[in-house]
């Protein structure tokens, strides 16, 4: 059982993952829709890389950035030789006597831009006079240049001048970009392709949102459509009762799920048209041959009975008890062939129904007049009408719908004894239809019986043949409408027919609800 029990739920969980193909038309439709300007980007994007990179490496600023630290190695040569033109400046004005040294050289650190400090030494490498510039350096942060002096006695002066460490810093940097920028200038084609990779994984990943998206937004779609397309497999295997739930949208999808459900409807009814029409032609049949078989006999029994007790009468010497029994026989047999002819009448009558022969007429009118027309029914009954504002026109045949609501208001009658009848005559109209609705205050149609209530020969009451709401039933489906049985608000049966309009008026705005609702008034 747990295995049966998996296996369905994993079915389940596959058919709700499970796409469809019109989910998968969607989805592709989104994709297209929402990647067709990423594909322009995507090309857009390598033609810009392209064009940047090769603004980025323009071949003129790569050779500025290359030749910068030459530039700075040519700065560097003209300072050395300047501070060694300034050395040997220095050198040709030594005094003869190393003791006036130390004077001349601190002249000379006063009077020489850049040097810092100067060293003089003897062949034998004693230092014979030495002098510092004291404080910082006006340039900032520096660093040593040396420059060397040989002298002709054999001794040297070392001179120590000061360059801006700014310049190394300059020349480092200027060095580092130059190496960058070559190393840009060999990965250019890969560069390209890292900004071609990066759009395109931008595309797959907007793409896969788009296909998700569709695939939901389809989902809610597509799933009113497969209801439909398995409601219309049931209806085609023969299953009328199918309705598909149209939702509370009111795109077009739900506007075909009402159009299936309303044509569902109409091939149930004509169905059941059919079937009813079809099964009280055979039923008529019946009646007709019951009619005929009961009728030959009737007049041959009434004739020898009339013979027998006229025969008796003229005999002599009766026997006053027979006579009695007789006479009492006789009084059964008469009001026994009376109740086989009524039914007789009424056999021939249900099976000679004449077909309808419409004439356009208000619905409004007709009750007015039928109600008019029939003193036998107010004089059984209070009936009461009420109309809706405006006309029904429809096309009826007036003897037959005559019928009908004669028979109607006799049921009610009949039900509502020994008090007297309360009869609510109703009259409305819907979209498409004129409703007429005979209702009583009687004690209604149980439910288990309203199905059967319109089968011929079916009858709940102590005497009738059962053949009176069967024939009411057919004489509306002739005239195209339907009939319902019902209850009545406060209680009593109440029957409802509806009846097609003949030529519904135009910019009507009645709704069905308070037609309905003046109709059980």
């Amino acid at each position: 059982m747990r295995g049966h029990a998996r296996r369905g739920v994993a079915r389940r969980v596959l058919g709700a993952l499970r796409v469809s193909r019109f989910e998968v038309k969607i989805a592709v439709a989104l994709v297209v829709a929402a990647t067709l300007p990423l594909f322009a980007a995507l090309v857009l994007a390598g033609r810009v890389a392209e064009e940047n990179l090769s603004l980025g490496l323009d071949p003129r600023a790569v050779d500025r950035l290359e030749s910068i630290p030459s530039l700075y190695g040519d700065l560097f040569q003209a300072r050395k030789q300047l501070y060694a033109e300034q050395a040997r400046a220095v050198a040709r004005g030594l005094p003869r006597r190393p003791a006036q040294g130390a004077a001349y050289l601190a002249g000379a650190l006063e009077r020489t831009p850049r040097l810092r400090r100067v060293a003089w030494y003897a062949a034998d490498g004693r230092i014979l006079a030495e002098a510092e510039a004291k404080g910082e350096s006006p340039g900032g942060e520096w660093r040593e240049a040396p420059a060397r002096v040989s002298l002709p006695d054999g001794g040297r002066l070392e001179c120590v001048f000061a360059i801006e460490a700014r310049f190394f810093a300059e020349l480092g940097e200027a060095r580092t970009v130059a190496e960058l920028v070559q190393g840009v200038d060999a990965l250019r084609a890969e560069i390209r392709r890292s900004y071609v990779r990066a759009f395109a994984l931008l595309l797959v990943a907007w793409a896969a949102i788009a296909a998700a998206l569709g695939i939901l937004i389809a989902r809610r779609t597509t799933r009113r459509v497969t209801a439909l397309v398995d409601a219309t497999r049931r209806l085609a295997s023969g299953d009328l009762a199918v309705q598909v739930d149209p939702g509370r949208s009111g795109d077009e999808v739900a506007g075909l799920a009402r159009a299936f459900n309303a044509m569902v409807r109409e091939v149930r009814d004509s169905r059941d048209r059919i079937v009813y029409l079809e099964k009280i032609s055979g039923w008529q049949e019946v009646a007709r041959r019951l009619a005929h078989e009961i009728k030959n006999p009737l007049t041959p029994i009434q004739l020898a009975f009339q013979q027998l007790e006229a025969r008796w009468r003229e005999a002599p010497g009766q026997d006053a008890a027979f006579g009695k029994l007789l006479a009492d026989a006789g009084e059964i047999v008469r009001d026994e062939i009376a109740t086989l002819q009524r039914l007789v009448q009424e056999f021939s009558g249900f099976a000679k129904l004449p077909e309808v022969k419409a004439e356009p007429a208000d619905l409004g009118e007709f009750v007015d007049e039928f109600v008019r027309t029939s003193p036998q029914i107010a004089e059984s009954a209070e009936v009461a009408i009420v109309k809706a504002a405006g006309a029904c026109p429809v096309a009826l045949d007036r003897a037959l719908m005559r019928r009908v609501l004669a028979n109607l208001c006799l049921n009610a009658i009949e039900a509502s004894r020994p008090a007297r009848a309360h009869i609510h005559l109703g009259v409305a109209r819907t979209r498409d239809r004129a409703v007429l609705t005979v209702a009583d205050e009687g004690p209604g149609i149980h439910r288990d019986v309203r199905d059967r209530i319109f089968d011929p020969y079916f009858t709940t009451k102590g005497s009738g043949t059962g053949l009176g709401l069967a024939i009411v039933k057919k004489i509306v489906l002739q005239h195209g409408g339907d009939i319902q049985a019902g209850e009545r608000p406060g209680g009593g049966a109440s029957f409802a027919i509806a009846l097609p309009l003949a030529a519904p008026e135009a910019g009507s705005d009645r709704g069905e609800g308070a037609a309905a609702g003046e109709a059980h008034a």
